[in-house]
């Protein structure tokens, strides 16, 4: 673990390059996709998320997950970028045992993330029987990476290892084929289950950071949490809301966006 103590309040602000990318340009992509279909937001319970109370943690997401997925498709409607968008009904984790059959790392430090193999035989099955161009598949998972998290003065960060709840996302085709995925920008995870305690080593006057684990009410407030912008959906939990904007914008073939590589 390393600690470091900023010496200037300037701080460099650099623009990234959004977390999904198309495998094939996005002309194709249009004409390749024009209904989609949705399946039920998944969670990989085998993954790691190492909270003593990991079956509260899962519980939780699987919760918000099914609560949520309705915003999901009607925000792929609304962006009018597909003929038709369309639930594929189903249980969650049935539909994950069934999907996905193997799973490796990618990536490092706080890019590091979780790429998943499919049934290639279920996925044209579900394809198939809801008639539709493409699956988009949606995965929730725990993972332990290297991070920079900041106290509250923003002037002091905490790199080590963390364990955070990532999403990672891919359009499939009925043969198999991926057309896009996504694993989120590097060192934003979706719901942080650890915390560096800065003002602990403050009051013990110690350079000693432990991080500690979030309890199940603070994360249970913070997926709770609904947007209060003006221009946000009130009504909906704010970090679910945010995902899905961003994959919604992410998935927008029609806008100008040039093709990416996989991984980038």
């Amino acid at each position: 673990m390393q600690r470091w103590l900023l010496v200037s309040v300037l701080m460099l602000l650099t623009m990234g390059c959004g977390g999904g990318s198309f495998t094939v340009p996005k002309d194709q992509y249009r004409e390749q996709v024009q209904t989609l279909g949705v399946l039920p937001l998944m969670l990989d319970e085998a993954s790691e998320i190492n909270h003593p109370e990991r079956e509260a943690v899962a519980e939780m997401l699987r919760r918000y997950n099914a609560a949520t997925q309705g915003l999901l498709i009607d925000s792929l409607k609304g962006s009018k970028n597909y003929f038709d968008v369309r639930a594929v009904p189903g249980d969650a984790r049935d539909m994950f045992s069934r999907l996905v059959t193997g799973r490796k790392l990618k990536g490092n430090g706080d890019e590091l993330h979780r790429g998943y193999v499919f049934n290639a035989a279920e996925i044209a099955s579900l394809a198939e029987k809801n008639v539709v161009d493409a699956l988009l598949l949606v995965i929730f998972n725990g993972i332990e990476r290297q991070e920079k998290r900041w106290d509250r003065t923003k002037l002091t960060y905490l790199k080590a290892k963390y364990n955070v709840i990532l999403v990672g996302a891919m359009v499939i085709t009925p043969g198999g084929r991926i057309l896009w995925e996504y694993h989120g920008e590097p060192g934003e995870g979706f719901l942080p289950l650890q915390y560096p305690d800065f003002d602990e080593a403050h009051y013990n006057k110690t350079d000693e950071v432990k991080i500690r684990f979030i309890s199940i009410p603070g994360l249970e407030r913070a997926l709770a949490e609904k947007e209060t912008s003006l221009f946000g959906k009130g009504s909906w939990p704010r970090l679910h809301q945010k995902l899905f904007d961003e994959l919604v914008s992410e998935l927008s073939p029609g806008m100008i966006n040039p093709l990416r590589s996989k991984g980038q």
